[in-house]
């Protein structure tokens, strides 16, 4: 993986990003497989490249190095690789300004036995997160800097619970009117599960929102997908309406200010109702 520092009539010159920044080109004829119009499609000053080295002159200096040669799939393998790497590298960066103990030191101590025993410490890292007697039973690694790497992987490396959210409307017009809206939001809400409850709460007659947090993106949005047919059942056979808005999908950190937003703007409105006493959840508080 190269960076791309400047272009000039001969090619790119770049810089190694995984071999400490060294300079190196690609030339022009080794930009592309098809005739080059304007290089600055191709190639932009600043922008990362998967290349593959063709030429090492270690008298002068020069490494030689081509995009055309390089497969889409030799992009994805060697992007997904250089993510890794940067990930690994700024764990044992941390540990190195912590404990004051040289980068170089910590990765032929316990990093480079880890790639060789994995393939990449990234994966050994992850597989820790089950299994950290097992990774570092061969490793030469003290049990407190084993602790402190463990505390650091579970911070970075963990996954993490991805919020979701779906907007309907719930109407009926039927005999049984806001006692069928809440016996069929209660039934959809039952829906959930303890590792996935489901919350609705309404925004202003007749918009609710159902959010939920979780690790599972498909198996959740089956899960909410599921609660809303239920609602629906439900609120039908009341001589009611089910009106989906927006499907269950996972949150951006946009969706919160956004609900936010909704639920003041509703108390808002709410407050300019003189007497307007009517619930904001489903237990009635």
């Amino acid at each position: 993986m190269v960076n791309v520092r400047q272009i000039a009539d001969m090619g790119a010159y770049v810089q190694l990003l995984e071999y400490n920044n060294i300079e190196g080109m690609i030339l022009h004829s080794e930009l592309s497989r098809r005739r080059i119009r304007s290089i600055q499609k191709l190639i932009r000053v600043g922008k990362n490249e998967a290349v593959v080295v063709l030429r090492v002159d270690k008298e002068k200096g020069y490494i030689d190095l081509s995009k055309r040669r390089v497969s889409p799939e030799d992009i994805k393998k060697c992007e997904e690789r250089y993510g890794k790497s940067k990930v690994v590298n700024s764990i044992v960066r941390m540990i190195s300004e912590k404990r004051g103990i040289p980068m170089e030191d910590l990765n032929a101590k316990f990093i480079w036995p880890l790639y060789k025993q994995f393939g990449h410490a990234y994966d050994a890292f992850k597989a820790a997160l089950n299994d950290a007697e097992g990774v570092f039973k061969n490793v030469d690694i003290t049990e407190d800097l084993k602790n402190e790497l463990m505390t650091i992987i579970q911070r970075r490396l963990a996954p993490q619970k991805v919020k979701f959210r779906a907007d309907f409307e719930v109407q009926c017009a039927g005999f049984e009117g806001i006692n069928a809206v809440k016996e069929a939001l209660i039934a959809g809400e039952k829906c959930g599960t303890e590792d996935t409850p489901l919350k609705i709460r309404l925004v202003a007659p007749p918009l609710y929102i159902m959010t939920t947090s979780s690790m599972e993106r498909q198996s959740t949005v089956e899960l909410m997908e599921h609660s809303l047919k239920v609602i629906g059942d439900i609120i039908e056979k009341k001589m009611g309406k089910l009106d989906v808005k927006t499907k269950p999908r996972a949150m951006d950190d946009s969706d919160d200010l956004e609900i936010a937003a909704m639920m003041e703007q509703a108390e808002r409105e709410n407050a300019q109702v003189s007497g307007d006493e009517e619930s904001s959840g489903l237990d009635g508080e």
